[in-house]
């Protein structure tokens, strides 16, 4: 009875730090459930242009890149931080850098020409590196704002590469020109479209046309427009916002 009662009051008394302890390592196990505890990013030197930064998939095996392309004066490792809570679940989560230097690391994309020859050297930086675990085709485009302007375009012109786009803010004016030949069915490689563009954002009704013209052309393609929210998502809604359009794209053969 004597030692039940010590057993207890030694209880009592580690109370308060189980309790600290509980506290301290809950944020923690949070993170590693949503991804967020994700480390720094690795960087990739790619001959010509600045370093990529880039994160290691989650999983084993040969798996798709997932290639973020910024927004105009955007932060190629503080994006990718972002994108890796939510992407690397499914693949390679790789950031390259625009030409163009804005100081205080922003990066610009000065024109789809040069945004190609940076986005061409990264794949082949990386592939170089880790060979068979990154796969060369099917792989998954995602551009922001200027960075939507180049992906439409890059994507259209190397469809057997970027198969998949995700492209959040787009707009009809970014196409560059007539796409019914680069998007005729016989033809064509892109499988799906995801189209992402916040209801406030100025150019949502141009996201919608976009989405119009890939349904003329039957390309498999979905359209949301994201009540509440801007331009830009919240860092703390990557996950819940960027998951299932990333998983729908990625299960496409």
């Amino acid at each position: 009875m004597h030692r039940f009662s010590s057993i207890i009051s030694l209880l009592g008394r580690l109370a308060p730090v189980l309790a600290l302890l509980a506290l301290l390592l809950a944020p923690r196990a949070a993170q590693a459930k949503t991804g967020a505890a994700i480390g720094e990013p690795l960087h990739l030197e790619i001959p010509g242009s600045p370093d990529a930064f880039y994160y290691k998939p989650r999983a084993k095996g040969p798996k798709p890149i997932l290639m973020y392309l910024h927004g105009r004066g955007g932060n190629p490792a503080e994006d990718c931080r972002k994108w890796a809570k939510v992407g690397s679940q499914f693949g390679w989560v790789v950031c390259p850098a625009g030409p163009g230097d804005n100081g205080n690391g922003g990066r610009t994309w000065s024109d789809p020409g040069s945004a190609q020859k940076v986005i061409d050297g990264t794949v082949d930086a990386l592939r170089a590196k880790y060979k068979g675990r990154v796969t060369r085709r099917g792989n998954v485009l995602i551009g922001f704002s200027e960075g939507a302007f180049v992906a439409m375009q890059v994507g259209l012109k190397d469809q057997t590469t970027w198969t998949k786009w995700l492209i959040l803010g787009a707009s009809e004016q970014y196409w560059g020109g007539d796409v019914t030949e680069a998007l005729d069915a016989e033809t064509r490689k892109v499988r799906r479209v995801y189209l992402l563009t916040g209801e406030n954002d100025g150019v949502a009704q141009n996201t919608v046309k976009v989405g119009d013209t890939l349904k003329k052309n039957k390309v498999p393609v979905k359209v949301r427009l994201v009540p509440g929210m801007g331009h830009e998502v919240p860092g703390d809604r990557m996950v819940s916002t960027y998951r299932r359009p990333l998983a729908w794209l990625v299960a496409a053969k």
